[in-house]
């Protein structure tokens, strides 16, 4: 008997050697999701609607949480599945710059599909040198929720929280207190550059001209404010206080105990807050943007939904995600699992309103100032890049300008040299 290698024999596995449907029967396609848990099941709610609604079409549910290596295997050795939720948004480009997947543009003209039903920022992310490779059915949001009782302990209006850079600053310090020298309660430490970039007004790629912009003078602005937490307060002497924080989904979580008055977040916080810390009183807020920057601004991401151009049954995978993207599947998934939708019809759907939270997530998210991952295929590195890039200002004390020009000429370079490899 003739082995296969190990390599050989994962793509047979993963591609589903067997369990050809009989002749005859309903075409087979598999869709693999990233979801798991209360998610999946809820998936798989949808999928058994599907199939009892299309008798001549049968999908196949895996999940491949926690296995997305696999997804990738699957890709290089062309055995995938026929519909892929296991991508995602930071991937979408180099997938799609590597000619993996296909261009959704057609399916969607010919079954009356249009980028006008999704909400601007997720439409924009969801493209690659100007056609969609993905669609998406959830989306969300960043923000920052507050305490309002240490607001008002500290003097501050806690029914009017920050709208600026230099009213956040001031809040921050007004809530931070420091006894013998150590930090017992700070009110906020800005993280994640990748996200106050666009709050600052800056950017990271520019589509017009095809450039890399790690080092737009926004960014730097951005990275410098971030880095002034650190010496106005003491990095170290800040670390050493976060060494004690619980996780953020758990009772110990520092917001949820007192420990810090502002929480930059998502809409996910609210399940937290109620299950942790339902007597909390406390409110929500847009990220405060700075003279000549953007005023509701957030970022978007997530998994997004693909069709491999190496299925074997294109116009089967377009019917099941073409189905799955319209506003009943959408709306029966968001809900099931709290999440925003992505689809303008919904955004106006009582169900998703009649929580105050979502309310305001939901008006954030429909925005103009909304920002999904650059679609070039060297996102995933760059993100990377740019965390490294934080700490080394943050925590290093390095010099923001350098260290972005450096960046910025890193990842031209290496942006250049993909996109040579890809034509």
């Amino acid at each position: 008997m003739k082995w296969l290698s190990p390599v050989l024999l994962l793509l047979c596995l993963l591609s589903g050697c067997a369990g050809r449907p009989s002749e005859g029967g309903p075409v087979e396609i598999r869709y693999w999701t990233g979801w798991t848990g209360h998610e999946l099941e809820t998936q798989k709610q949808l999928v058994d609607e599907f199939n009892r609604t299309h008798p001549d079409i049968r999908v196949q549910l895996l999940s491949v949480m926690g296995s997305y290596q696999k997804v990738r295997i699957a890709f290089a050795g062309g055995a995938t599945p026929d519909v892929c939720s296991a991508v995602w948004a930071d991937e979408l480009a180099g997938y799609a710059a590597r000619g993996v997947l296909l261009p959704l543009d057609p399916f969607m003209a010919r079954t009356g599909r249009s980028g006008k039903e999704f909400v601007p920022g997720v439409w924009r992310m969801l493209q690659f040198e100007g056609r969609p490779y993905g669609l998406a059915v959830t989306t969300n949001t960043s923000f920052i929720v507050y305490n309002k009782r240490i607001f008002r302990e500290a003097g501050l209006d806690p029914e009017r929280p920050p709208r600026t850079i230099e009213e956040l600053d001031a809040a921050a310090q007004a809530c931070t207190q420091i006894e013998g020298g150590r930090i017992v309660r700070y009110g906020l430490r800005p993280q994640d550059l990748n996200r106050w970039i666009y709050v600052f007004g800056g950017q990271w790629y520019d589509p017009d001209t095809g450039e890399v912009t790690a080092n737009h003078p926004k960014n730097v602005a951005a990275l410098r404010w971030m880095a002034s937490y650190g010496k106005k307060y003491d990095i170290s002497r800040m670390q050493n206080f976060e060494s004690s924080f619980g996780s953020t989904a758990s009772p110990s979580g520092p917001f949820f105990v007192g420990k810090v008055a502002m929480w930059q977040t998502g809409e996910f916080a609210l399940q937290h807050i109620r299950k942790y810390a339902p007597d909390l009183e406390w409110g929500w807020f847009p990220l405060p943007s700075p003279p000549g920057g953007r005023p509701r601004s957030t970022t978007a991401g997530g998994s997004v939904f693909v069709i491999p151009k190496a299925t074997k049954h294109p116009e089967q995978a377009w019917t099941f995600l073409d189905w799955l993207t319209q506003p009943h599947a959408v709306g029966e998934f968001c809900s099931g699992i709290a999440n925003l939708p992505p689809l303008k019809e919904l955004t106006t759907a009582p169900r998703f309103r009649e929580e105050p939270l979502f309310s305001f997530a939901l008006d954030l998210a429909a925005g103009e100032n909304v920002f999904g991952p650059p679609q070039i295929p060297v996102w995933p590195r760059y993100k990377q890049e740019i965390t490294r890039v934080e700490d080394f200002a943050v925590f290093g004390g390095q010099d923001p300008q350098r260290l972005l020009d450096d960046l910025d000429a890193r990842m031209e370079q290496e942006l250049d040299r993909i996109l040579q490899e890809t034509q």
